[in-house]
């Protein structure tokens, strides 16, 4: 029996190591016991102490869910009625459940068509089918348009047999606005199906073809036809030459039987082909994980929004473990293709200290690669930093700060080194731990403030690259809803640096008893007068009294200097950045 043609786009091969996660062969018990050692050394602690999860997420928020559009076919009242689109949304939904989305359905109603109506229109009347097609278009743009609304980042698929293939082909050709949010659509049987050497549609050899190449969006459709379908036909012979067999076997077709029937193999292969298109919610899925090797067995733990929580049995004795994705990033590996790192942070409660655990993923399908290795140490274990976690030619790299022997719990690790990582076939192996060279304190009291930062500090940088920058911790602290002031460890006095709640810096806040200047040499004290003198033309004065400069150039867009008057007319205080964030308050202040 011959199988079904494929048209479209080509799928990317896997490559080697397909079998899931590799088994690590570190002595868990070992790692355990030193764990426990070092632990015990650190921490004198009462019983029912426990760490907090890092205050800041470093995920987003559940993204919409994608919709699943399908299209019925000839002699079928609705895509709940569609034997193809039932099994194709079946596999796809499956498939996407296994990445941690939840995908959802939308029936499409738009108006049944039986071959012989299909016939009859197509040869006899001017408009063919056409009106119905439109109406099945319509039918998709308004259910794309009431799930948007609902949820403006939604994306879809769709599937579409015979009649509801032809639909989506004019969508897709027609709807230039609406076809960004596609992310794939299968097609079945599709009456437009034309592809030199390999036959036409019935509608193009009636001359009711598109007038495009086929398919449309072709990086994003695929396409099936079953050998001697008479709707899209392959197997038949070019042109109208066999137009009277193919419209005698088109008044035949009676699912199941007919070669326009499309079983469970090819609706697998369709709704796969979807789901490949689907990206792995990252931050909504349930991963394996073992707490950095403190227990043999990984435990299942189901994140929401990034967090999760690990109870029950096979936990080293702890009541839970609360779990927290710190980084999420993607890249190449040699013999396996495009990957995604999650770096875990896992908390053993009830406990004072916390665990890292960094782990690699097929990005198209969210399967277990493999993780880095339990580093083994004498004292505690060193802590990943999150920003830095990333790809790079193929290896996988990391800035890793370790205990020294003299570091405590309390004072956190001072070794910062940079860690490197290759895929050997097999697992992941260290292949370089160097020591990163401290870069010299800049002195940040001599530098002048801009809308973008102050001396090497830019507006967007993490708070890692901040303190790396300029030689000098960042030490975290308490915040508003939205962000936090944090000041430089060993000042300057009076320099508070505000961070948004992705640990992106977004302000430079200056006030007393602070001397920095602007670049334009305003500093607190300067007049009314002087900063109106400065910024001539690029001053706003709002009801609050404050003086805003919005420099006038492309380049500085959403970017402001507003500053605090006080009683005496003179500069109190000043902040500089996006101006979202610009309030010349705490964060958190009204």
């Amino acid at each position: 029996m011959h199988g079904a043609e494929r048209h479209g786009v080509l799928e990317e091969s896997e490559g080697p190591a397909r079998d899931g996660p590799t088994v690590r062969t570190e002595p868990p018990d070992m790692k355990r016991a030193c764990l426990r050692i070092a632990l015990a050394a650190a921490l004198v602690v009462p019983s029912t102490a426990s760490v907090s999860l890092p205050s800041t997420p470093a995920v987003a928020a559940t993204a919409c869910p994608v919709r699943f559009l399908g299209l019925h076919g000839l002699n079928e009242q609705s895509d709940l009625h569609s034997p193809p689109i039932n099994a194709t949304w079946k596999t796809f939904e499956s498939a996407v459940a296994a990445k941690g989305a939840r995908p959802k359905r939308d029936s499409i109603s738009f108006p049944e068509v039986t071959t012989q109506e299909f016939l009859d229109k197509t040869r006899k009347s001017r408009t063919g089918v056409e009106p119905d097609v439109n109406a099945g278009v319509q039918a998709v743009q308004r259910a794309m348009d009431q799930a948007v609304r609902k949820c403006p980042t939604t994306k879809f698929v769709l599937a579409g047999y015979s009649l509801g293939a032809w639909v989506i082909d004019k969508f897709l050709l027609t709807d230039s606005r609406r076809r960004p949010l596609i992310l794939a659509a299968q097609l079945y049987g599709d009456p437009q199906w034309n592809e030199p050497g390999k036959g036409q549609g019935l509608a193009v050899i009636l001359g009711r073809g598109l007038r495009t190449s086929y398919p449309p969006s072709a990086d994003r459709v695929q396409s099936l036809c079953n050998h001697r379908d008479p709707i899209c036909e392959t197997g038949y012979r070019a042109g109208t030459l066999d137009l009277t067999r193919r419209i005698a076997d088109t008044l035949n077709v009676k699912c199941p039987g007919s070669s326009h029937c499309y079983p469970s193999q090819s609706t697998t292969q369709g709704g796969q082909f979807l789901a490949s298109r689907v990206d792995v919610d990252w931050n909504n899925r349930t991963y394996r994980l073992t707490c950095d090797d403190i227990v043999n067995k990984a435990v299942p733990v189901t994140v929401r929004n990034g967090r999760g929580t690990a109870r029950g049995s096979g936990l080293e004795g702890y009541d839970r473990w609360e779990v927290q994705i710190q980084r999420i990033t993607r890249g190449t590996v040699p013999r396996v293709g495009d990957v995604t790192a999650v770096l875990f942070f896992c908390s053993p409660q009830p406990s004072n200290f916390a665990l890292q655990e960094l782990r690699v993923y097929r990005t198209a399908d969210g399967r277990e690669v493999g993780r880095t290795p339990t580093f083994q140490v004498d004292e505690l274990p060193p802590q990943y930093q999150p920003d830095t976690v990333r790809f790079s030619r193929g290896r996988l790299l990391a800035d890793v700060e370790f205990y020294g022997s003299g570091d405590s719990h309390a004072d956190g690790p001072s070794i910062l080194r940079h860690v490197t990582w290759r895929w050997d076939g097999r697992q992941f192996v260290k292949q370089s731990e160097v020591d990163a060279q401290t870069p010299d304190k800049v002195d940040l009291s001599t530098q002048r403030v801009t809308v973008n930062g102050i001396g090497p500090l830019q507006t967007g940088m993490t708070r890692a690259e901040a303190e790396r920058a300029i030689g000098a911790r960042i030490p975290d602290g308490p915040g508003g809803p939205h962000c936090k002031d944090l000041s430089v460890e060993g000042g300057p006095e009076g320099l508070l640096l505000r961070f948004n709640n992705d640990e992106r810096l977004v302000a430079t806040y200056v006030l007393a008893p602070s001397s920095i200047s602007t670049a334009s040499g305003i500093h607190r004290g300067s007049t009314r007068d002087e900063v109106l003198e400065t910024y001539a033309g690029e001053i706003e004065e709002p009801n609050t009294g404050d003086l805003v400069f919005t420099p006038s150039g492309a380049q500085f867009q959403g970017m402001v200097i507003t500053f605090a008057m006080d009683d005496n007319d003179t500069v109190d205080r000043f902040i500089a950045g996006d101006e979202d964030f610009t309030q010349p308050l705490p964060c958190g202040g009204d």
